[in-house]
């Protein structure tokens, strides 16, 4: 049997009073679908961390560096407070499961080390680092990242958190590989000497109230050598009946978007920690377990406290809405509800209930609708379900809901924190409803416990859908495409804009798209709203002036609605697997206007790959392109086509593709050109090339976006038609040159271009061409899928005469 925490209430009288408080930043208990105490494993975890009250903090670079199975065995089997603090959110990498990359991917990857915390009993930190994408060395990381600015970060979160073991993933030497991982290794350590240094950042005690910190050892994780300790994965956990190994692959797996899903396979399982550190006076020599020298100390958290009380008392509070999103100066009611159970018998039983008026900066006025106010209690016999209604109404100037991290532009790789004692978490905290629990007869008032306020609504398909409660404007743009590549003498194009009325009220806006002078736009259109929710789509026609210059301009769009202006637009993430979110854009269209010719009459299909969204830029650009599934892949929908593309990773993504590949190298054995864009070793695993090829382990990439390229012998085709290629076509590259290179090739391969990374012997593996049959085959580890959506004008006239190589 699972007991309660000796200082929760036993089952008798008891007093709750509901506080409302919005905008609130103390941490919030965590609550998945449907309102309730947590469960007998929750309850249980958390008595252990506060009996046993030492913490370990795990230190790494990217989502799904963690050791998750080391985490595990700490947090879930030896009932240890621990959390991982990811140095970045992932935003550099690819996107396996959707459209998402740079900011939205940090999204998308920040909530699936959240849905693998909610498993794995762990708490997530983050420090302002931007995923600037793959580097190679720690210099060349801290080029991007400020070093003493990240130092910072760290040691804040030490400060806070007060871990008394330090796990660094990484050991901060080139055998970590990523620049990114040795950073976060070099880091780590310093920070471990800093936290406790009061001379080293002092405005975090002055500005942040966060006292110098002494962590008490440090250890290192992955490649450490040296003395240390095993723990064993291999145990099961009898609340769950599986391996702290099995839990950890559960958790693991929500690295959808990495395509890290794996197997929960039972065995033996172990995990290495070497000790490298401990703080002045503590004698660890003989023993260089975990928490030798490390007493256990019973936490001081009273806000867990008060959860645990009121778990284990069998209360279950809440607070939900029925708006997920809502509107500046909007009213909205929020529904408190306190559930008491106790035994028919047990008639004491009561709970009352009052609200608050600190509303925070969203929220400025309430009224009661069947909740109390703070001199009147409503009391509640056992057994029967309190609730009460409070109306809210938005502030009129209420900002959009941005997640803090995105409210600033970047500084470099370096995200503009405002502060706020959000600094570090995932998110902002949400509004919250605060309860007080209290034991009938009691002098002192009880502590508090808070809930997020939800809305809560129902999927038929599933059951109840609990969402976070955001501010959006009234009415949102979004305008398409967001990036065109404008050919120079191409003409007009047509730009779709996406009106989103989102209040209750009717309304009548004027929308239209501003251009720069010279430029030609379609007149402003009027819309009628009636209901929330409601969308129009609106094209206007744009047309450059006929002597246009090469550079980039901004088309923007708006609504004017009465005496206000609207100019932003949300992008929403949903996924399965993880918690949705919301994240606003300027309405805006970024042009690049630039001389190119595509090669003309040449029909072209294309298969898409992971994150990839070449298809709409070709779209956009002019160039008409046939869109196709794997199953469309046959004889006659091929022989129509004068070149086919497949996109990044899409042997990977779908086995369809890989069946179909017979069908796609018939097609240039019949006089077709095949460009295969990079894929991973699945690719040379299952013999799908025309010829034999490697990729090594690690593979070849070039990070530095501005490296030097080189054409080699048998290129000349590809650098004079349709367009002459220059030096100037390999400026402007964003964020690398490309990845997954082949490292060696059969001799009826010819490497087209020679790359290098500085201090790097050059690699030539990046462009490959060979005939087959009447037809041509090219293999290419560019980063087209970041380089064509970015508007890259080199990377577009590359890739004009790529489409354009014919039969050799």
């Amino acid at each position: 049997m699972i007991h309660p925490h000796p200082g929760a209430p036993r089952p008798r009288t008891v007093v709750a009073a509901l506080l409302l408080v919005l905008g609130s930043t103390v941490p919030l208990a965590s609550q998945g679908v449907g309102a309730g105490t947590g469960g007998a494993i929750h309850l249980a975890q958390q008595a252990r961390f506060l009996d046993d009250g030492r913490k370990v903090l795990m230190i790494g670079a990217h989502p799904d560096d963690e050791d998750t199975e080391l985490i595990t065995i700490l947090s879930r089997g030896m009932g240890i407070e621990t959390a991982y603090l990811s140095l970045t959110r992932g935003e550099g990498g690819q996107n396996l499961i959707g459209s998402e990359l740079g900011p939205a991917l940090g999204i998308v990857r920040t909530e699936e080390l959240l849905a693998s915390r909610r498993i794995d009993g762990a708490t997530q930190f983050f420090t302002r680092a931007y995923d600037f994408g793959f580097s190679k060395t720690a210099t060349e990381a801290f080029r991007f990242w400020p070093r003493d600015s990240l130092l910072k970060d760290i040691v804040r979160i030490i400060r806070r958190f007060q871990p008394q073991v330090i796990v660094s993933v990484w050991t901060g030497t080139p055998r970590d590989g990523h620049g990114h991982h040795q950073a976060s290794g070099i880091l780590a350590r310093e920070a471990f000497d800093a936290a406790q240094d009061s001379t080293r950042f002092r405005e975090l005690w002055t500005e942040e109230g966060l006292a110098p910190w002494r962590p008490l050892k440090f250890y290192r994780n992955r490649g450490a050598e040296g003395p240390g300790q095993t723990l064993d994965g291999g145990l099961l956990d009898p609340a769950v009946g599986q391996s702290y190994h099995q839990i950890a692959a559960t958790a693991r797996s929500q690295h959808r978007s990495q395509d890290q899903g794996g197997l929960e396979e039972p065995g033996p399982s172990t995990r290495r920690i070497v000790l490298e550190a401990v703080a002045a006076g503590l004698d660890v020599q003989a023993d260089t377990a975990l928490f030798a020298g490390v007493a256990a100390v019973a936490s001081r958290d009273s806000a867990r406290r008060a959860e645990l009380a009121l778990a284990g008392a069998g209360v279950i509070v809440d607070a939900y809405t029925d708006d997920a999103e809502v509107v500046p100066g909007q009213e909205m009611s929020v529904t408190l509800v306190g559930w008491f159970p106790g035994p028919a018998a047990d008639s004491n039983r009561q709970m009352s209930v009052s609200t608050d008026t600190d509303l925070g900066e969203r929220f400025v006025a309430q009224r009661a609708g069947g909740c109390s106010n703070p001199q009147t209690a409503v009391l509640l016999r056992a057994g029967r379900l309190f609730r009460c209604a409070v109306s809210i109404t938005v502030a009129p100037d209420a900002r959009p809901s941005q997640p803090y991290f995105l409210a600033r532009s970047l500084d470099g790789a370096l995200y503009q924190w405002p502060q706020s004692e959000s600094l570090g978490l995932p998110f902002a905290q949400p509004a919250a409803a605060t309860f007080v629990v209290t034991p009938l007869g009691a002098t002192q008032i009880g502590p508090l416990v808070r809930r997020p306020i939800v809305a809560r609504s129902v999927d038929q398909a599933i059951g109840e859908v609990r969402t976070p409660v955001v501010v959006v404007p009234k009415v949102m743009l979004s305008v398409s495409p967001g990036t065109i590549l404008w050919p120079i003498g191409s003409g007009p194009r047509t730009v779709t804009v996406s009106v989103e009325h989102a209040a209750r009220d009717t309304s009548t806006a004027m929308v239209r798209v501003i251009a720069p002078a010279g430029w030609s736009v379609g007149p402003a259109q009027r819309v009628e709203f009636t209901v929330e929710g409601e969308r129009r789509t609106l094209t206007y026609t744009v047309t450059p002036p006929d002597d246009v210059a090469p550079g980039e301009v901004t088309l923007r769009a708006e609504a004017i609605v009465g005496r206000d202006t609207f100019r932003i637009g949300a992008e929403r993430i949903r996924y399965p697997h993880i918690t949705p979110r919301i994240l606003f854009h300027p309405a805006e269209v970024r042009a690049v206007v630039t001389p190119i010719t595509f090669p003309a009459q040449r029909r072209i299909g294309y298969l898409r790959g992971a994150a990839d969204q070449i298809p709409e830029a070709l779209a956009a650009a002019g160039q008409p392109v046939r869109l196709l599934t794997p199953e469309e892949l046959d004889g006659p929908t091929l022989d129509s086509l004068d070149v086919m593309v497949i996109g990044p990773r899409a042997y990977e993504l779908d086995p369809a593709v890989g069946r179909a590949n017979p069908r796609l190298l018939a097609f240039a054995e019949r006089g077709g050109t095949l460009i295969v864009q990079y894929q991973q070793y699945q690719y040379v695993q299952g013999g799908f090339a025309p010829y034999p090829i490697t990729i090594s382990r690690p593979h070849d990439r070039v990070t530095d976006e501005a490296s030097p390229a080189r054409w080699l012998p048998g290129s000349e085709a590809l650098r004079v038609g349709p367009n002459r290629l220059t030096p100037a076509d390999w400026d402007g590259w964003v964020q690398e040159r490309g990845l997954y290179f082949a490292g060696t090739w059969d001799a009826r391969w010819t490497p087209l271009l020679e790359l290098q990374d500085p201090d790097e012997a050059p690699v030539r593996g990046a462009l490959l061409s060979a005939p087959y049959g009447k037809g041509r085959v090219i293999y290419t580890g560019l980063s087209f899928f970041r380089e064509l959506p970015a508007a890259v004008p080199g990377a577009w006239r590359l890739f004009a005469n790529l489409l354009a190589l014919g039969a050799p």
